[in-house]
């Protein structure tokens, strides 16, 4: 259970507007946006799909069902389609860079989003200047436990790649944020060189993308 991946995911979870929604929260961990969108009102309808099945056990307490499966294996996409659901949201926090098969997922998620629905997306950022120091200046390319260099990551995204993927498959992307880092590390801060590269490129202090999507029209 790596704990990087089961905190609560208040950076996407600001973006829901309304209430007693209908949510399908990808690799849901533990289950603490479950219990966050419930006790907020935000949902009274919360699916939940996890591969690890350990912490799907934990995520039941809140969810109204857990799918434990791959995102990639006909089997869960066969389930989330049997629930005949429209779901209001799609949390995709931090799980399109780990399947190899990205955009034929992207495709069936339109199949189960409401027509008015939205698809909250958060992904790494390879563009990131720990690329650069990590590559160039140290010659390796990191294999670590949670990051830019997650070693479980299949697919690297920098901002174009991100606009191309969801406009490829189909999406109007409503809002774009991005999550400022000076580092790879957790807790990193930010000296005058980096603000002065935040003021030239802010894709190269950028650490994580996040987009609001919703259907074409």
């Amino acid at each position: 259970m790596n704990d990087s991946y089961i905190g609560i995911r208040l950076d996407l979870l600001k973006f829901i507007e309304g209430s007693n929604l209908t949510v399908l929260d990808l690799g849901c961990a533990t289950g603490a946006n479950g219990q966050y969108l419930k006790e907020n009102g935000l949902a009274d309808h919360v699916i939940g799909v996890e591969f690890d099945t350990d912490m799907a056990l934990l995520a039941e307490k809140n969810y109204d069902k857990v799918i434990v499966g791959d995102l990639e294996y006909k089997t869960t996409l066969n389930q989330l389609e049997a629930l005949n659901l429209d779901f209001d949201i799609i949390l995709c926090g931090d799980i399109l860079e780990h399947l190899k098969n990205t955009e034929s997922i992207l495709l069936f998620l339109k199949k189960i989003l409401s027509s008015e629905g939205k698809i909250i997306v958060s992904l790494p950022n390879v563009r990131h200047i720990e690329t650069l120091i990590q590559l160039y200046f140290k010659k390796t390319w990191p294999r670590n436990d949670r990051g830019i260099f997650d070693r479980t990551h299949l697919r690297w995204f920098t901002k174009k790649d991100c606009e191309e993927l969801f406009r490829s498959t189909g999406y109007h992307i409503d809002k774009y944020e991005r999550t400022l880092r000076a580092r790879d590390k957790i807790g990193s801060t930010f000296d005058w060189k980096l603000r002065l590269l935040s003021r030239l490129d802010k894709d190269l202090v950028t650490f994580q993308h996040r987009f609001v999507l919703s259907h074409e029209h």
